[in-house]
């Protein structure tokens, strides 16, 4: 459905979390010289092999490890809170759609999970 809605052209930057097959088609929605970013750690620690071929359009994979933030370096995080901000402020960085229930919604928030029609984090 990407590849269709871009025409044929795919997009510059997956930020990935996704398994398996999955994550496999998260590459194929790459445009020539594309940059995946993979957030996901089953993958890496299973050592699922990746399709080589996708490489010979000049992608490239990164694999990001977001839990190296809690030991890096004070200023490293400084400059990282620094620029979050800053993505917040000028409206690059957007807040996940969300739904809260209460404690006393228990039920209601499995019923609106098992619709599967919910957007965002629940």
């Amino acid at each position: 459905m990407i590849i269709q809605r871009t025409r044929g052209r795919g997009v510059d930057i997956v930020l990935n979390s996704l398994t398996e097959e999955k994550l496999q088609a998260s590459i194929r929605c790459l445009a020539k010289g594309g940059r995946f970013l993979e957030i996901g750690k089953f993958d890496m620690f299973s050592n699922n092999p990746l399709e080589i071929f996708a490489f010979s359009r000049g992608i490239s994979f990164h694999g990001v490890s977001l839990d190296k933030l809690f030991s890096a370096e004070p200023e490293g995080k400084e400059v990282l809170w620094n620029k979050i901000t800053e993505g917040l402020k000028n409206g690059a960085i957007k807040p996940l759609c969300r739904k809260v229930f209460e404690k006393d919604e228990i039920e209601a928030a499995f019923r609106h999970m098992a619709a599967g029609k919910h957007i965002g984090k629940v």
